[in-house]
């Protein structure tokens, strides 16, 4: 039985200078090997099932919302006070808010954020959750405005990299129209030390005026989130072709892999050319070795890393087949998760999203992903990531 922070750990990782984030499908066999990839290939069957309506409920989809920060609210179980906290909660010294004075006291160095929680943590506090739940901050008072887009009025809020636009006069926007505080929440613990389970349900909170609260999961009242006959056949291709393609995991150094992944994302390129991205990587690593021998100041410490190096290289180059075939199989993950996201992007959704084209012009743009959740709790990303995992990295973050 996992405990709480052992599950927030066990589905969740930190890219290099980000914070955290669920899992990308195709990440999970650069993080488990085999195992990973018998997990990725599950979550693609029991989504395919789901999609063609022959799912037993063995997975469910939800919407991943670009919200900021990330807060855990609820019960404490070891003296029952309602807290409200964010990720720092699992800080070595952990801050975690019984009141308005420890909001203060904790993060009264970040303004941005004091503020924020302290807005927050009556109205939370009033919605009579049980257990406790994690979710993501929306707007509160002074983050959500009213503007027109195409000369139709509507609620806008920007959280994070996407900006949220509700036409006013819509069921969602009515709802909004008296809010001070928004919400949408996604996974429940049962207890710090008990089990959780990602999709949490909203429908037994307490209706409290000035707050909007929903879970994250995905409702399709189009009937189009289906796959055709084409589409099925080619989901299956991509598991079969990848089923086909044997990759050799114990001797990968997988954490450098999925480095250079990210490094090939943030250029807009994702293993197009598996050939071409190994010599890539093979190229990354030296400038590694250039880099890790700069930094030594003596003559014998450098020539001891040009060696190390050396020999760490030359072992990866002995593995360049496995490596080449571990892109492959990454990119058909990859490839057969954009057949779910593609589909997903065509439901209608109560909220428009919006991001920066660059130039302070905004261009109306797809949620920003979506989580595949397994009847025993854990779950994936399902995210472009040319679209918004590259810009993601290195994000000018508020809040932690």
């Amino acid at each position: 039985m996992k405990n709480f922070k052992q599950y927030y750990e066990a589905y969740e990782l930190v890219n290099e200078g980000a914070n955290t984030h669920l899992t990308h499908l195709e990440e999970l066999i650069l993080k488990k090997g085999q195992v990973g990839y018998e997990q990725a290939r599950t979550f693609l069957t029991n989504l395919l099932s789901h999609l063609q309506g022959k799912s037993k409920r063995k997975i469910g989809t939800t919407v991943k919302w670009d919200g900021a920060p990330a807060i855990f609210c609820g019960r404490h179980p070891d003296n029952g006070k309602f807290f409200l906290g964010t990720k720092s909660i699992y800080n070595k010294n952990p801050k975690i808010n019984y009141s308005i004075n420890d909001i203060e006291v904790n993060h009264g160095d970040n303004a941005g954020l004091a503020v924020k929680l302290k807005r927050a943590f009556p109205l939370l506090q009033q919605l009579g959750i049980k257990n406790i739940m994690q979710g993501d901050l929306m707007f509160d008072s002074a983050s959500i405005n009213k503007e027109d887009i195409d000369d139709v009025p509507h609620y806008t809020f920007k959280p994070n990299t996407i900006k949220y636009a509700v036409e006013a006069n819509s069921a969602l926007g009515k709802k909004l129209s008296n809010s001070v505080l928004g919400v949408i929440f996604h996974t429940e613990y049962d207890s710090i030390d008990g089990n959780a389970s990602y999709g949490a349900k909203v429908n037994k909170l307490k209706n409290v005026p000035g707050v909007w609260v929903d879970d994250a999961f995905f409702k399709d009242d189009t009937g189009v989130v289906t796959l055709t006959t084409d589409e099925t056949k080619q989901v299956r291709d991509y598991i079969k072709t990848a089923d086909s393609i044997k990759v050799n995991y114990k001797n990968l150094p997988l954490d450098d892999i999925n480095i250079y992944i990210n490094s090939e994302i943030r250029q807009g390129k994702f293993l197009d050319n598996p050939e071409q991205s190994y010599n890539m990587f093979i190229n990354w690593l030296e400038d590694k070795k250039v880099k890790a021998v700069e930094k030594l100041k003596s003559v014998r410490g450098k020539r001891d890393r040009e060696e190390s190096w050396k020999k760490k290289i030359a072992e990866v180059t002995q593995e360049k087949n496995n490596i080449v075939n571990l892109f492959k199989v990454t990119k058909l993950l990859s490839q057969a998760k954009h057949m779910f996201i593609n589909k997903y992007n065509t439901a209608t959704y109560t909220t428009k999203h919006f991001v920066d084209d660059g130039t302070g012009v905004l261009k109306t743009t797809a949620p920003e992903g979506f989580v595949a959740v397994s009847n025993d709790g854990s779950a994936v990303k399902l995210v472009d990531r040319l679209e918004f995992s590259k810009a993601n990295f290195n994000p000018n973050k508020q809040f932690g």
